[in-house]
């Protein structure tokens, strides 16, 4: 466990000052709570043994002064402590996020969203508290404890071991509960990421629900993932009360035992009435960082689970590249013998060679699943070709970006148009952000929206139409001025004038620049130098009468498949009536 947390021990570095006065002010607390205890065996002893009356107002200025003293040094306390513990959890979710974002895509893709989320709430939190909380605490409490068991030795001896052997007895009790506690908070961890995933999934798709009409599935999904945590949390709350209360139980035993000898060795004068009183107030500083001692493997326990949750998409960490490994030509896409495959599936894309020049223009056909979104992410360094290299043009010097990308479902933000127009790129004028969205044939519309480019258009765009979205991904395109323009099915929610407008926009606007256009649609074909047809996991060039006689055929194909499942769909519908 500890080599887990050493993982993460990098951010306490550089914050040496601010863990010393923290170390100082817990030093400075303790001893204002040992003192508390003198102050009334003094009391007892001086004042109402001896009847030495002089001495109350000292002991109550002493009390007031205390309690000042409490005071103050409680307050730095946590505001020394409020700025440690948020300097240490900013620093582990950047760090977090930043292997999100750099990661192998591959990696990073089999984690659902919940799960991803959950990570950066409730695991980064634990270990921040583990961090700052758990090895501070840890030296504060030895340090008191050591204080308080020097200063009962000294009052009493033989009360003072049977303290200790309590102590001991609940830390032995606290580490056999280690294994259960440690399942059960992982099954409650992941119950409640279950219902974190249902949540973003759903709540960021409330057009698709409605439109499949399944509000009352989901209504009875999301009970049933509350009912699943609710009793993973019941059954974890009476474990937990177990580790707890038996540790405790073996404390109040230890207490009770000395309140027996204790009273047997007053009334044998043994030891005074003060010095007994002082025994169990110091006591019961003593039982304060014991249980804090307790409570420190018991935050172990729980967070040895967040700690490998992290540790997990961590993994890999330093070995994260650059995406694009090499540089062609300012505008140039080489693709040579290029292969790739998914894990456990057949290879997408199998020896590929293509090599496109600075201001060509380029289209690419072929069926769902081919490998056309695959072969775009391989342009953008988000997939590594299993064998073969992929090179793409340097950018270009008034380049934000050599590569551009716009696909067909934009992603866009809970935010104006305006930021959605400007994600990612550099600051724009309000003239620049009209000019790109004329281009994308979008101006109009957001004109008649009611904020104009300051209307917010809601969780992933939906308030707009798809071929609204479209469009203002394309304008962001356009205002990212690459060298390379990728489109990637980033006009299949056009009608045909309107792409066709948009087309001859983006071709006048950027006349010398590289174009791979992804795209179905046999519409402008003249506007392309060549056209490529992806199938079998290949790629060849193809003249248009090739192309549409391939295309076509595909289609009819296609709709030959659909009419023979709904033959077969109504045959068994058929036999089931007549069953009935």
């Amino acid at each position: 466990m500890l080599s887990g947390v050493g993982l993460f021990s990098r951010h306490l570095r550089g914050k040496g000052a601010l863990i010393g006065a923290l170390f100082l002010l817990g030093l400075a607390s303790a001893a204002s709570s040992l003192a508390s205890p003198l102050i009334g065996k003094t009391f007892i002893d001086s004042v109402v043994g001896k009847q030495n009356f002089a001495l109350v107002p000292r002991i109550a200025m002493a009390l007031l002064g205390l309690a000042v003293a409490d005071l103050v040094l409680g307050a730095c306390t946590r505001l020394v402590h409020t700025r440690l513990s948020a300097g240490v959890l900013v620093e582990l979710r950047e760090r977090l996020f930043a292997q999100c974002l750099h990661a192998p895509l591959a990696e990073m893709e089999r984690y659902r969203q919940g799960d991803l989320l959950s990570r950066f709430g409730s695991d980064i939190t634990k270990i921040q508290t583990l961090l700052v909380d758990g090895f501070l605490g840890f030296f504060q409490n030895l340090l008191f404890l050591f204080v308080a068991a020097a200063i009962l030795l000294h009052l009493s001896v033989a009360l003072a071991l049977w303290s200790f052997l309590g102590i001991f007895a609940a830390l032995v009790i606290t580490t056999a509960f280690r294994g259960p506690v440690e399942r059960g908070t992982r099954v409650v961890r992941d119950a409640m990421v279950d219902l974190s995933h249902f949540l973003t999934e759903r709540l960021g798709a409330l057009r698709a629900v409605r439109l499949h009409q399944a509000q009352t599935q989901d209504q009875q999904s999301f009970s049933a993932c509350n009912n699943i945590l609710v009793q993973r949390l019941l059954k974890f709350q009476t474990l937990d009360s177990a580790a707890s209360g038996f540790p405790a139980l073996a404390l109040t035993a230890s207490l009770a035992w000395i309140y027996l000898l204790g009273g047997r060795l007053i009334e044998s004068g043994t030891i005074t009435l003060g010095t007994f009183v002082a025994f169990m107030l110091y006591q019961g500083r003593l039982v304060s960082p014991a249980m804090g001692m307790l409570g420190l493997v018991r935050n172990l326990q729980e967070a040895r689970v967040s700690l490998e949750r992290v540790a997990e998409v961590l993994a890999g960490e330093a070995s994260v590249v650059p995406t694009i490994q090499d540089i062609a030509e300012p505008e140039e896409i080489v693709l040579e013998n290029v292969s790739f495959a998914y894990a456990g599936s057949p290879q997408v894309l199998n020896g590929v060679q293509l090599k496109v020049s600075a201001g060509e223009r380029i289209a690419v056909f072929g069926a769902s699943g081919a490998g056309k979104s695959t072969l775009v992410q391989m342009l953008f360094g988000l997939r590594t070709p299993h064998s073969g290299r992929v090179v793409v043009g340097a950018a270009l010097h008034d380049s934000q970006a050599n590569l551009g990308y716009a696909g067909c479902d934009p992603f866009l933000l809970h935010a104006t148009i305006a930021e959605n127009l400007s994600y990612g790129i550099r600051v724009i004028s309000d003239g620049e952000m009209q000019a790109a969205a004329a281009l994308a044939e979008a101006h109009g519309f957001i004109c008649g929206l009611p904020d104009g480019y300051n209307t917010v258009i809601g969780g992933r765009g939906l308030v707009l139409s798809d071929g609204q979205r479209q469009r203002i991904g394309l304008a962001r395109l356009i205002l990212r001025n690459p060298g390379i323009l990728v489109l990637d099915e980033a006009f299949s929610a056009l009608d045909p004038d309107t792409e066709a407008k948009v087309r001859r926009n983006l071709f006048s606007r950027f006349p010398e620049r590289t174009f791979m256009v992804i795209t179905h649609r046999l519409h402008g074909l003249e506007d392309f130098d060549r056209l490529y047809l992806m199938k079998t996991g290949g790629l060849r060039q193809v003249d248009s009468r090739e192309l549409a006689a391939e295309l076509d055929g595909a289609a009819i194909r296609q709709a030959a498949s659909n009419l023979v499942m709904l033959d077969q769909v109504r045959t068994l519908k058929y036999a089931a009536d007549r069953r009935r």
